[in-house]
């Protein structure tokens, strides 16, 4: 016999897709859970590319120093020698990164196309946050004299008194991040217009001086040698 208040039992009421699931509120927290599972990742990657990008898009600070000297200058009838002594000051930008600096090289230049000499190479170098270092580049030239207007116009300086060149510096740099040294983007810095005078007394052999002390040198991304 059928008791009259039983509660009727649906077999498949756990079937039922109108039965009620799991409550509303944590189906939300499973869903912010899930995003928060990649969000953070994206998050910190980002913070990284950030934490890289800033230093290595910070120029390095070029400066030629007034030390900077011509010696050795002799003009004969086919042939100009000089030595170029050149001091540079090399200052890192960052304030907590460390930076080395390898394979950079100067070039000497006059009138924007005569090779003066073969580039000079800098031994790699490693700066801490915020310092300033001084390299000393030299190069000799050997240029014969001949029917050239660059050449000529050398000459014509020298024997002026006053001579004019341009002096163009690349370097590979790596920033200093927890155990490993990351490579950056490339330095190409330029010192245009760097101008040399004879000394006043004219003494033989004595050194050609730049002119006007320290010289600021600017980055210069489209050089390429």
């Amino acid at each position: 016999m059928t008791d009259p208040h039983a509660i009727p039992v649906h077999p498949h009421a756990d079937n039922d897709p109108a039965s009620p699931g799991l409550p509303r509120s944590d189906r939300y927290k499973g869903i912010i859970l899930r995003c928060a599972s990649y969000a953070i990742p994206a998050i910190l990657g980002l913070l990284m590319v950030i934490f890289l990008a800033i230093p290595a898009l910070m120029p390095p600070e070029f400066n030629l120093n007034p030390g900077s000297s011509i010696s050795s200058l002799d003009i004969s009838t086919s042939l100009i020698t000089a030595q170029w002594n050149i001091a540079l000051s090399v200052k890192n930008p960052s304030k907590l990164i460390a930076v080395k600096y390898t394979r950079m090289k100067l070039v000497f230049c006059f009138d924007g196309q005569l090779a003066l000499s073969r580039p000079s190479l800098i031994p790699a170098f490693t700066q801490d946050p915020g310092n300033v270092t001084t390299v000393q580049a030299k190069a000799l030239s050997m240029i014969a004299i001949v029917n050239d207007l660059g050449v000529i116009g050398l000459v014509s300086s020298l024997k002026g008194g006053k001579v004019t060149i341009d002096v163009v510096v690349k370097a590979k740099r790596r920033l200093h991040l927890g155990p490993w040294w990351v490579p950056v983007l490339d330095a190409y810095i330029s010192c245009m217009g760097v101008t040399f005078t004879a000394p006043a007394d004219s003494e033989a052999g004595s050194d050609w001086m730049i002119l006007g002390g320290t010289l600021s040198c600017t980055p210069d991304i489209f050089t390429q040698f």
